[in-house]
C-alpha cells in the first residue's frame, strides 16, 4: 500500500515515472495490448481512480474525469470520502504516462524482451526467469499446479487487468485478493511469505514433478531446474530437458496435475483431521520453513496413493505416525540433494505410513476429496461470474424445509444460461455453497451445520438435507439425477448434466457439482432461452432472440 500511495504521489507532483512497455501482435484481430512491463503501475493508477484506496487520507474525485463521472452517475462506482482536492485530481488525470508499444509477430520475441528488461534493476528470481515464456509440457504442469495450490488460478491463461486484483496474492494491508497468510505454503509453515513471492513454491513443485515422472530419481539441484525449463544448451542439459518433456507428455499434463492435486488433497485432509499445520505436526520445534520435508512426505503419499493404488484406512494411526516425525527423516539442510538419498528417504517414510493404508476398491467420486479443485472453482468464479453459480442446497430455508422446486427450476435455467455463453464453454453450479453470509447463518440455525469459509463463500454441504429427507447418499443422488432427466431442459444438455453430475467431498461436506458445457446449438428450458450477464440470470425476450442465436452460432 505504501508503494502504491508513493507512486500516485509522484504523479501528483509531476515527477517522471518509468516507462510502461506494451506488446501488440501484428497478426491478431481484434487488436489487443499485452503488458510486458508496468502491470503493477497501471493497476495502481486505475484502482486509485476507481476509489479502491486513498492517498494522503483522501480519495480521487470521480467528477474530475468524464468517464468516471459517467460511472458515478450510473451507480457503477461510488464516491468515497474525504475527497481529494480537485486541483490535485486534475494533475493526476492529465499526467502523460510514458508508454512504448512493441509490435511483434513472433511470441518468442516478447519472451526475450521480458527477460532482458528484467536482467537489471530489481531482478526477478531465478524461477521467475525460468518460467518467462516457458511453454513446454513440464513448465505448463508446474504452472497449473502452482496456481491451483496458491489459489490464484484463473479460468483462462489470459486475464484482463480489471480482474487481476480479485486473484492477486496480497498482504494484510490490501483489502482485496487472496491474503498471503492463507496460501497453503505459508499457512502450513512450509515456505515463508517472501519465498512465495520469489516463486519458490514453483521450485518445490518442479522438484516433486521431476521425481514423479522420471524413471530414475533425479537429484535436487538448481542446475537441473534450469535444464527442465530449457535455459541451458549443452548436450547434457538438452538431454535432460527432452527426457522430462517426453516423460510428462507420455503421462499427459492433465493426468499429472490430477495425480498431484489428488495426493495433496489427502495431505490437506490429514492436516485438518490433526488440526495442525504441516510444520507443527512434523516438528517438535517448528522451523521457519520445511520444503524438503514436505517433498518427502508428499512423495511418500504419492507412492502409496497413485503408484500403489492405496487409500487411507486409519486416519488416527497416520496422524500418530506423522507427529514429530521430522527428526527421523534424513533431509540435508541446503545445497544439492542426491537422487538416491532422496529416494531412500521417501521409501522409508512410505514404509512407516503403509500400515495406515489399504488397497483401494472404490471409484465413487464422492469418496475422493476435491479440496483444491473446489477452492479453485471458487477462485475462478471471481473473474468469470457468468460461468459460475452457487446454491445453499435443494431445500427451502423455512420451517417446512421442503424440497424447493422453484429453486431447482432456477438451477436448470441457470445451467441453460451458462451453456448459452458459447459453444464448448465450461461452467459450474455448486450446490451446498453459500455466497451470502446471511444464507449460511440461516442454514446453520435451521440445520445446526457449521459452515467452512473459503474466500467470501461459506460451504454448508447437503448432508443435512439427505438426513431430513430420510435418504442415504445414493438415494439422494438418484433423486437429483431423476429430476434433471424429467425437467423440460432441452437435449443434449439435459443428458450431459445427468451424466456429469458429481457429489464430491470437501473435507466433511458434500457438494453437488453441476458441470455444464455449451452444446452444438443453444439450450432452452421449457421452450425459453436464458442468458447470464455477470451473475444475473435473464430470460431472452423475443425481440433479442435472433441476435442471441447469431451470436451463439457465429461464436462472437
Amino acid at each position: 500500500m505504501e508503494e502504491k500511495q508513493g507512486f500516485i504521489d509522484s504523479i501528483a507532483k509531476g515527477f517522471p515515472v518509468p516507462i510502461v512497455l506494451l506488446a501488440e501482435s501484428a497478426n491478431r484481430e481484434p487488436s489487443t495490448l499485452e503488458i510486458i512491463d508496468g502491470m503493477q503501475r497501471l493497476n495502481t493508477i486505475v484502482s486509485f481512480i476507481e476509489n479502491d484506496y486513498p492517498v494522503s487520507g483522501s480519495y480521487f474525485d470521480l467528477n474530475t474525469m468524464a468517464v468516471t463521472k459517467e460511472l458515478l452517475d450510473s451507480g457503477a462506482i461510488k464516491q468515497k470520502e474525504p475527497i481529494l482536492d480537485r486541483s490535485i485530481c486534475v494533475k493526476i488525470a492529465s499526467y502523460s504516462l510514458p508508454v512504448s508499444v512493441f509490435e511483434f509477430t513472433d511470441d518468442g520475441a516478447v519472451d526475450e524482451v521480458f527477460r532482458r528488461i528484467n536482467s537489471g534493476g530489481r531482478k526477478l528470481s531465478r524461477q521467475e526467469l525460468r518460467t518467462a515464456g516457458a511453454t513446454g509440457h513440464f513448465a505448463t504442469a508446474v504452472r497449473r499446479i502452482a496456481a491451483q495450490v496458491r489459489g490464484d488460478d484463473s479460468y483462462s491463461d489470459t486475464l484482463r487487468l480489471n480482474d487481476m486484483a480479485n486473484i492477486s496474492i496480497t498482504n494484510k494491508d490490501l483489502p482485496y485478493g487472496i491474503p498471503v497468510d492463507t496460501v497453503f505454503w505459508v499457512s502450513q509453515n512450509i515456505l515463508t511469505k517472501e519465498q512465495v513471492r520469489e516463486s519458490r513454491d514453483e521450485e518445490v513443485i518442479a522438484d516433486i514433478l521431476a521425481y514423479m515422472v522420471l524413471l530414475h530419481p533425479p537429484s535436487s539441484r538448481s542446475e537441473f531446474f534450469d535444464d527442465y525449463y530449457g535455459l541451458r544448451n549443452d548436450d547434457s542439459a538438452t538431454k535432460r530437458f527432452n527426457e522430462v518433456e517426453i516423460a510428462v507428455q507420455k503421462r499427459s499434463v492433465e493426468l499429472i496435475v490430477a495425480d498431484f492435486i489428488r495426493t495433496l488433497d489427502e495431505i490437506r485432509f490429514i492436516l485438518s483431521e490433526a488440526n495442525q499445520s504441516f510444520g507443527r505436526l512434523l516438528f517438535e520445534q517448528q522451523p521457519a520453513r520445511a520444503p524438503r520435508y514436505f517433498q518427502v512426505v508428499f512423495l511418500a503419499f504419492y507412492t502409496l496413493i497413485v503408484r500403489e493404488g492405496m487409500v487411507i484406512s486409519n486416519y488416527t494411526k497416520l496422524v500418530s505416525k506423522m507427529t514429530g516425525q521430522a527428526s527421523s527423516i534424513p533431509v540435508p539442510e541446503g545445497g544439492r540433494w542426491g537422487g538416491e538419498d532422496r529416494h531412500n528417504a521417501i521409501q522409508g517414510v512410505a514404509g512407516v505410513y503403509r500400515e495406515a493404508f489399504e488397497r483401494s476398491h472404490q471409484t465413487d467420486p464422492s469418496t475422493i476429496h476435491w479440496i483444491t479443485r473446489i477452492e479453485n472453482l471458487l477462485s475462478q468464479s471471481l473473474t468469470e461470474q457468468s460461468l459460475f453459480d452457487f446454491k445453499q442446497g435443494f431445500h427451502r430455508l423455512d420451517n417446512s424445509k421442503a424440497f424447493d422446486d422453484a429453486s431447482f427450476e432456477k438451477i436448470m435455467q441457470t445451467c441453460a444460461a451458462i451453456a448459452n455463453n458459447r459453444r464448448g464453454c465450461r461452467g459450474y453450479v455448486l450446490v451446498g455453497v453459500c455466497d451470502k453470509n446471511e444464507t449460511a447463518r440461516r442454514v446453520e440455525k435451521l440445520f445446526s451445520v457449521t459452515p467452512r469459509k473459503v474466500f467470501n463463500f461459506m460451504i454448508t454441504g447437503v448432508e443435512h438435507e439427505a438426513e431430513m429427507a430420510e435418504k442415504n447418499a445414493d438415494q439422494m443422488f438418484q433423486s437429483i439425477v431423476d429430476k434433471i432427466t424429467q425437467s423440460p431442459l432441452s437435449s443434449p444438455l439435459k443428458e450431459y448434466l445427468a451424466r456429469n453430475l458429481k457429489p464430491i467431498r470437501y473435507f466433511d461436506k458434500t457438494i453437488y457439482v453441476f458441470e455444464i458445457e455449451g452444446q452444438e446449438d443453444p439450450s432452452a428450458y421449457n421452450g425459453a432461452y436464458y442468458d447470464r450477464r455477470g451473475s444475473q440470470l435473464e430470460k431472452i425476450p423475443t425481440e433479442r432472440l435472433a441476435s442471441f442465436m447469431r451470436r451463439y452460432l457465429l461464436g462472437s
